[in-house]
């Protein structure tokens, strides 16, 4: 922890001292003073302030406990999505302004908390999925920290979806309840995600599945938000009005899903055409000095699969299939791969 954060805690805890003080010390009772720190302006924006300096705190602990230290693009990407959030909580506050408070700050706060760590986490899978010595301690930190996430959200979900069903569906709990599943979902596809490339580590590699298996991993958490931020839109628009805030997320997401749905089809049309291919013989194998040059490892008889092309040259059937998805020509001559039409 720095030093500066080392002051700034020791003075917020300072000045809410002093404030507690003075209200008791001016107040005979305890009823009148606890009515005084709740209504007072200074008493809240003090009070309001010790908890920002306590939630640093915490922040730069967790991160200590579970991250160790952070890379400098991780600190660049929490600016960057930070101030996004921040942005569209602003709109989203013109919805529910007639609730605006000290509650409603303090659950915001506790939302953007726990947005940071999520971010946190994604990043840092992203980086042990390429990263290729992580030691066991890095490994048990992240698992830990993904475990307190969820517990996290399923406790705030629970609470908030209780309070917005006591409010009549009515009420600002329902854009918490509808952010902590979103976060919830996310961390679930980040545990999901590591344990994927786990798992394709300990095969070294050699998990052929392992992109179709995160694919669909991806398409159906796209799926769930699009279901979720349509659920909040209608309910937001048929309670409250437009939710501007949410405009772009909807939309985001709805072409997020749209794009993979279109992967998903040119997968299997590209399934399905390259299973019609004749499959590498010995003679193939020899001819092309029996290496894959998409993958630059050798083709042996038994090996892993191998597809021959209408121009003769040989690849294995899943960098085939890989190369495939994203352009129909033939990696070493550009020929046309199929005949007529190309996949979609």
């Amino acid at each position: 922890m720095g030093l500066g954060l080392a002051q700034y805690s020791a003075l917020s805890v300072a000045a809410a001292t002093a404030v507690v003080y003075h209200a008791f010390a001016t107040r005979e009772y305890f009823f009148p003073a606890t009515v005084y720190l709740a209504t007072s302006k200074i008493a809240i924006a003090v009070m309001g302030n010790l908890g920002f300096a306590m939630s640093m705190c915490m922040y730069k602990t967790m991160v200590m406990v579970f991250l160790g230290s952070l890379r400098d693009l991780e600190q660049e990407m929490i600016r960057e999505r930070l101030s996004s959030a921040v942005m569209e909580s602003l709109l989203a506050l013109t919805i529910f302004r007639e609730e605006f408070g000290p509650f409603f700050i303090a659950m915001f706060g506790t939302l953007m908390f726990v947005k940071i760590m999520h971010w946190l986490v994604q990043d840092r899978v992203d980086y042990v999925e390429v990263t290729p010595n992580v030691s066991a301690l890095q490994h048990v930190r992240l698992i830990a920290l993904m475990c307190t996430l969820l517990a996290v959200d399923a406790a705030f979900l629970q609470y908030t979806i209780t309070g917005t069903i006591d409010s009549g569906g009515q009420s600002v709990m329902l854009l918490f309840a509808f952010e902590y599943v979103i976060q919830g979902s996310n961390v679930v596809r980040y545990f999901l995600k590591y344990v994927m490339s786990m798992v394709d580590v300990r095969m070294e590699g050699s998990w052929e599945t392992k992109g179709i298996c995160v694919f669909y991993l991806e398409l159906v958490t796209d799926l769930l938000h699009l279901f979720v931020y349509c659920v909040f839109f209608v309910l937001v628009f048929s309670n409250y009005g437009l939710p501007l805030h949410l405009v772009r997320d909807l939309y985001s997401t709805f072409r997020n899903f749209r794009k993979r749905v279109a992967d998903f089809l040119r997968f299997r049309a590209v399934s399905a055409r390259l299973s019609r291919l004749p499959d590498a013989s010995a003679a193939d194998l020899e001819r092309s000095d029996g290496v894959c040059i998409i993958c630059r490892e050798e083709m042996a008889p038994g090996g892993a699969p191998g597809k021959r092309l209408p121009c003769g040259h040989v690849f294995h059937l899943h960098c085939l299939r890989s190369w495939l998805e994203r352009q129909p020509n033939c990696p070493t001559c550009r020929g046309a791969v199929f005949r007529g039409a190309a996949p979609p």
